[in-house]
């Protein structure tokens, strides 16, 4: 009889724990880092180059707040330093990297931005917060390997000729409807 007592016990502690552990999965909150470059892929530019890099941020569990910092001397953040990620979304982070003039070819740089949950105050005593650190490769390259060759004209210089375009054929068109009904 007392062996049963024991058994049964040892049942009831069992689906305690696992109910607990079903509980708790649900207070979980994730957040993640993704980016474009990696080592064996690094962003590359040439010298006096400058771009803008973007980080993406994803939560898997409940709404987080992530405080980003760097210390870099080619890199900076552009509309940070806190980011807000709703669940299930993800939100860029963008970093405006800039090469020096004098950088030589074959430098390599590594951009790091530590990200740092930001607690609400909420949860008692004892919270847990995370912390990602993301890194950027840059590799000095020439004219030619850079990310941004043949990319010089601007998108304001696209749109121009794309409004003149437009403009030319609807000239063409009036002109053409006028001669017939004529």
């Amino acid at each position: 009889m007392i062996s049963r007592k024991k058994t049964v016990s040892l049942e009831m502690r069992g689906i305690l724990i696992l109910s607990l552990i079903f509980v708790s999965i649900s207070l979980i909150s994730a957040a993640g880092v993704a980016t474009s470059y990696w080592d064996d892929n690094p962003l590359k530019l040439a010298p006096g180059e400058s771009t803008v890099a973007s980080l993406r941020l994803q939560s898997d569990g409940g709404e987080t707040m992530l405080r980003a910092t760097m210390d870099s001397s080619i890199a900076e953040l552009i509309d940070g330093p806190e980011y807000t990620v709703p669940a299930g979304e993800s939100v860029p982070v963008n970093i405006r990297i800039t090469i020096p003039e004098n950088s030589a070819i074959g430098t390599r740089y590594q951009v790091y931005v530590d990200f740092q949950e930001i607690s609400s105050g909420e949860g008692g005593m004892l919270r847990v917060a995370q912390g990602i650190t993301s890194k950027i490769p840059v590799e000095v390259v020439g004219e030619q390997e850079s990310e941004l060759y043949g990319v010089k004209t601007s998108p304001q210089n696209n749109l121009l000729w794309i409004a003149l375009a437009v403009i030319a054929v609807a000239v063409i068109l009036a002109i053409i409807i006028n001669k017939r009904k004529r």
